[in-house]
């Protein structure tokens, strides 16, 4: 039972940072040096070495040359980090769509999740005013979709909507995704439908039973539920695999919530899909 318990430990924490699962992932093959998996995986290599460096620390990969200098040491998977990295791969078969056989009838365009333009224009809107937009345009040149021809009325895939995030953090973050959580604690009131809400004069419960309609019309990916009670609000979020950005994205908006209302309270993350439960769920107390 410890040694399960440890391994779902193991689970949790890296998943929680897309730059440690792509780390792991990579080192997969073979050893890497450090520019290799930075390289490999697009990623700064300042993101790399914190991720090797908390990885290490989890036992879960190991420096083979300990004795070179910080960027030419070798970095290799440990028989612990190997075997989570296998279960890794496996649990991934709980969120993948069944393809239909070679002998049925051809089957129709597959169901794409989106998400609502407009929290993307208003968040890029915000961005673009506290680092400045020729920064901005640089961190998101790779983006697969053009911001220029997005609208509030546009529908984007979930996978472009987390490609976006990503790269802002891979920009302006340090790979924990505090930023994006902070930026959308920020920005989340400029929101139309989010702020139409927020500006009711109502109760903190009676606003947070409005949200799933919220939710509904700016993101109508997966399920919110609310649970209500004083002075405490429990938002689940089912039927969804998001990405650690989305994650910090969610955990901002119930902050911004509280700040813009004047609230003092507390926004916890108490479980996540990324770490084998059924949904994610932020707790919010005032």
């Amino acid at each position: 039972m410890e040694v399960r318990s440890q391994t779902w430990s193991d689970f949790s924490f890296v998943v929680s940072s897309g730059y440690r699962e792509k780390v792991l992932a990579s080192l997969a093959p073979k050893p890497k040096l450090p520019m290799q998996l930075a390289e490999e995986t697009n990623l700064r290599i300042a993101h790399v070495s914190r991720a090797l460096r908390e990885l290490s620390d989890r036992g879960l990969v190991a420096c083979l040359t300990p004795d070179v200098k910080a960027r030419g040491r070798l970095y290799g998977l440990t028989e612990i980090g190997a075997g989570l990295l296998g279960q890794m791969m496996a649990s991934r078969g709980r969120y993948s769509v069944p393809v239909a056989p070679a002998k049925a009838k051809p089957a129709a365009e597959p169901f794409v999740p989106k998400i609502r333009g407009s929290s993307v224009v208003r968040f890029l809107d915000y961005l673009r005013k506290v680092r400045g937009t020729r920064a901005v345009a640089d961190a998101i040149r790779d983006w697969s979709v053009d911001p220029a021809g997005l609208t509030e009325d546009t529908w984007l895939s979930v996978e472009s909507c987390a490609e976006f995030l990503d790269l802002v953090e891979r920009a302006f973050g340090d790979g924990s995704y505090g930023y994006i959580r902070k930026l959308f604690a920020e920005a989340m009131s400029t929101f139309p439908t989010v702020r139409e809400q927020l500006t009711k004069a109502i109760p903190l419960t009676a606003l947070a039973e409005r949200a799933p309609i919220v939710y509904a019309k700016e993101w109508n990916y997966g399920r919110l539920d609310v649970l209500t009670e004083r002075r405490k609000v429990t938002m689940r979020h089912y039927d969804w695999m998001p990405t650690p950005a989305m994650c910090a994205m969610f955990h901002g908006i119930y902050e911004g919530g509280l700040a813009y209302r004047r609230v003092k309270g507390k926004v916890t993350k108490t479980q996540c899909v990324r770490s084998g439960s059924d949904h994610c769920e932020y707790v919010v107390e005032w």
